[in-house]
């Protein structure tokens, strides 16, 4: 039995919010009602641990609205960003997949709204809905995908290299355009890109002080703005593979 079979009705804006996931995209209505009975809503501030590396996982999270940074913590406490997820993406489903502990550690950006689905109604419903168990491995291998171009970037490229693939993936997924150029939306200071890139402050705000001076993006103390887009490309181009 569901952890959450008993709740009666349908919490409000559930299923607008499911209906527009890949994950559930194709279910019928019906269908999209049952989970919908299943899901909890969940607010948080910024800088909020949603769940630690190596603790059991027991919830897929679905993001609605603000940002979470993915890390991995090494012995000596350094950290390592492995993603940072913006509305709409859905993380913590590996080790409900797989039954083993959290390969990594969650912690909130900004004000989040987020969706819980429990372990077994996942499973319950990868197993009742064919197109759900097919949405699943899509998403999967899109992830293996996404890794294998990070790392590629990380081995290929150097600092301002590995620097200008980050901003532009997260463009790519989070970013709305603006009479700047592209506004990323997610909050990231240079210790968060730094994180991300596997390099020191220092070489990162030297890379950073390398692109702005090209005009290819510019930083307003809260959001950054990729200006030319084809411009970052050249630099991976150049840089790397």
């Amino acid at each position: 039995m569901s952890l959450y079979s008993n709740i009666p009705s349908t919490p409000p804006g559930a299923k607008e919010f499911l209906s527009r996931l890949p994950l559930f995209a194709e279910l019928e209505i019906e269908q999209l009602e049952q989970v919908a009975q299943r899901v909890h809503r969940r607010e948080f501030a910024p800088g909020v641990t949603l769940f630690h590396q190596d603790m059991p996982g027991t919830m897929m999270y679905m993001l609605e609205s603000g940002s979470v940074r993915v890390i991995s913590i090494g012995r000596t406490g350094q950290e390592l960003t492995l993603n940072v997820l913006g509305p709409g993406e859905i993380f913590g489903e590996l080790s409900i997949l797989d039954g083993r502990q959290r390969s990594a550690t969650a912690v909130t950006l900004a004000p989040t709204v987020i969706w819980l689905l429990s372990q077994a109604d996942l499973k319950e419903f990868m197993n009742k809905f064919p197109t759900v168990n097919q949405a699943m491995i899509q998403i999967l291998v899109e992830r293996v995908r996404s890794t294998a171009r990070r790392l590629e970037a990380m081995t290929f490229q150097d600092v301002l290299g590995r620097l200008a693939f980050e901003l532009l993936s997260l463009a790519e997924r989070s970013g709305r355009p603006c009479e700047a150029g592209i506004e990323i939306t997610i909050p990231l200071t240079q210790v968060d890109l730094a994180t991300m890139v596997g390099a020191t402050r220092e070489s990162v705000n030297k890379a950073v002080s390398v692109l702005r001076s090209k005009n290819l993006i510019e930083f307003d103390g809260t959001s950054w703005f990729l200006q030319d887009p084809q411009g970052m490309q050249q630099i991976l181009y150049e840089r790397g593979r």
